[in-house]
């Protein structure tokens, strides 16, 4: 795990990089001189011009409005997600480009096509990730209302991660569907090709979730488990539901109360006093050289709380305020010192997503060369909707950052794989049954 790779500064010259700067006039001027190209080509203003606005649209919001909030004290995060993200866009594009050559069809179109797919998917996938976890993005007021502008910089926010594949798959390929229909490009045969690219594309982002920490497997022991940092996603997830010692404590949450349900052996915490059935009312310590304290009403709440002023003052001592009956009318304070934290070892699932969609580009481009699957258009495209979603099935019975969707017992993506194993049920019969095989 290595969420950051680098940082940008913030100025250059004595020119602020980001916000309105040196990053947009790039922007702009790269955007400028495509559509300048691209009208010296075709003398009109067609669709690829649209979407080179629409990119300066997207990417200037988020230079203004995203980036600027996004800047730490060293600069702008360059982050090991978004790196691999690149890369995977990249590798994908090429993929695509050398298979459209292949089967004789205009580069110019299917790079544009390219550029749709992309800038769509990653609207799918941010949007299936703020439908998803919407009360993580969404902020409020004491009172209720809704705050636009850190609700809208949450929104944009993709920095730190925060992106769903199947999103990104379905918004994807309906953004690529309009774009061939607008250009009456065949859909399914040019399907066909996309899917194969598109698996790449995930092999590759996939070590990007492993640079995040996100996407992270159950607890285990096998030899290739891996562990974490303190900190992690992963640690947070174990933490919060009482797998594993942070700061000394295993925690329990009921009823909008953080309980201790044990404490570790030899620990500062278990040296204090502090003991198994007491409620845990807040934190409190130094945070630049000065006090600083919250209420806490869940495990992951204590969890993030205790980091935060860990991190803050990694040697001091933490104030614990607990209500030491059942009932919470006695209060008491206690004064704790640090205690290394344990993190326990996890399934790698980001590996395994990286591997699993590695073989299936290798099988569909197999696939695409017989000559069963040449002759009906988007059968290689059906074969990626099954095995994908069995796949991916499968990955979510290991993955543990997700809870049951809906009191269904299977995750939000367990549930889409089923429709879209039953979508593709559908399409295959239709290409078997119904579309006239073409001449190879």
């Amino acid at each position: 795990m290595r969420q950051t790779f680098f940082y940008i500064p913030p100025e250059l010259l004595g020119f602020p990089v980001f916000g309105v700067g040196l990053a947009l006039a790039l922007l702009i001027s790269g955007v400028l001189i495509a559509v300048v190209w691209r009208f010296s080509k075709t003398k009109k203003f067609d669709e690829d011009i649209v979407s080179y606005l629409g990119l300066l649209v997207v990417g200037g919001a988020v230079l203004v409005f995203v980036a600027p909030n996004v800047l730490k004290s060293q600069g702008f995060p360059i982050r090991g997600f978004g790196c691999f993200l690149l890369v995977a866009i990249l590798a994908a594009l090429g993929l695509v480009l050398r298979l459209v050559k292949r089967q004789g069809m205009n580069t110019d179109t299917v790079f544009s096509l390219c550029l749709w797919s992309v800038v769509s998917g990653l609207a799918g996938a941010r949007l299936f990730y703020v439908t998803e976890y919407w009360r993580d993005i969404f902020v409020f007021d004491s009172v209720g209302n809704l705050l636009l502008g850190k609700t809208f910089f949450n929104v944009l926010n993709i920095a730190d991660g925060g992106i769903v594949v199947y999103g990104s798959i379905l918004g994807g390929t309906a953004g690529a569907v309009l774009f061939m229909r607008l250009n009456r490009l065949p859909i399914l045969p040019t399907l066909d090709i996309m899917a194969p690219a598109l698996m790449l594309g995930i092999a590759i982002g996939r070590i990007g979730c492993l640079m995040n920490g996100c996407c992270f497997g159950g607890v285990c022991d096998s030899p290739w488990a891996i562990t974490f940092p303190a900190g992690s996603p992963a640690h947070a997830h174990q933490v919060a539901n009482g797998e594993t010692f942070y700061y000394g404590f295993k925690f329990e949450d009921r009823e909008s109360a953080v309980v201790v349900r044990e404490v570790q052996p030899g620990s500062n915490v278990e040296q204090s006093g502090l003991r198994p059935g007491m409620i845990l009312k807040g934190v409190s310590g130094m945070v630049d050289n000065r006090p600083q304290g919250w209420l806490v009403n869940s495990a992951m709440g204590a969890f993030e709380v205790i980091h935060t002023l860990h991190d803050a003052d990694p040697q001091g001592n933490l104030r614990f305020d607990m209500y030491i009956d059942p009932d919470g009318k006695t209060e008491k304070s206690f004064f704790v010192g640090p205690t290394p934290s344990v993190v326990l070892p996890v399934h790698p699932t980001q590996i395994y997503s990286s591997i699993g969609a590695a073989c299936i580009c290798g099988i569909l481009l197999f696939l695409g060369r017989l000559a069963f699957f040449r002759q009906r258009g988007g059968l290689v495209f059906v074969a990626f909707l099954f095995l994908y979603s069995t796949g991916r099935f499968y990955i979510e019975t290991i993955r543990t950052d997700e809870g049951s969707f809906l009191g269904t017992g299977l995750t939000v993506s367990q549930n889409v794989c089923i429709l879209v194993f039953l979508a593709a049920a559908g399409l295959g019969v239709a290409v078997l049954c119904v579309f006239r095989p073409s001449e190879d």
